[in-house]
């Protein structure tokens, strides 16, 4: 159901600005922005475009929202435990969308949908090669933010975290990770 109305969402939109003879390109931000207001809220692929609108208001491509959350997750992904990691992605299904574990996330399915490819593939490291904060500023680098985004990025996504109902100790868990600072 969601695929069929992400599909015809897409479809509407790219018929729409032929139809007003746009030259404006669709961009997968306008995808996101789009699925967001006919999937559930509730639903992953909802919770997904919810982040992904947070992210780019920070003056970021999708690609660059998705990459940077991919490589802040496969941080927590090789630094937790692989129970908290389990946990996380369970209380956060969006989460597991944006972690880079296969060509049917939602940023591929997207991306498939409007013709392009999948952000993620633009991320020469994987995720066993992040192990460290440093090897994340290297991952937003490769992706063309400057490594200060971090800063940036971490704050937004535990907060959306925790409004998905994570709460301690992992959230703390992941804060001191993604910003080495303890839990406030």
């Amino acid at each position: 159901m969601i695929k069929t109305n992400l599909s015809i969402t897409l479809a509407l939109a790219l018929g729409l600005s032929a139809v007003t003879g746009s030259a404006h390109a669709f961009s997968l931000g306008d995808a996101a922005k789009l699925t967001s207001a006919v999937v559930a809220p509730d639903s992953a692929a909802g919770q997904t475009a919810e982040l992904m609108n947070r992210l780019t208001d920070l003056n970021v491509s999708s690609e660059q929202a998705v990459g940077g959350t991919s490589a802040l997750l496969n941080l927590a992904k090789n630094q937790l435990p692989s129970t908290d990691y389990s946990q996380l992605l369970s209380s956060v299904p969006a989460l597991a969308n944006l972690s880079g574990n296969g060509s049917d996330s939602t940023a591929g399915a997207i991306g498939g949908l409007l013709g392009k490819s999948n952000p993620l593939a633009k991320q020469p490291a994987q995720a066993a090669g992040i192990q460290s904060m440093t090897d994340v500023a290297a991952q937003f680098s490769n992706l063309g933010m400057d490594s200060g985004m971090v800063s940036q990025f971490a704050p937004v996504l535990l907060q959306f975290i925790g409004n998905q109902g994570v709460g301690q100790p992992l959230l703390g868990t992941l804060t001191s990770l993604w910003t080495g600072q303890p839990a406030g």
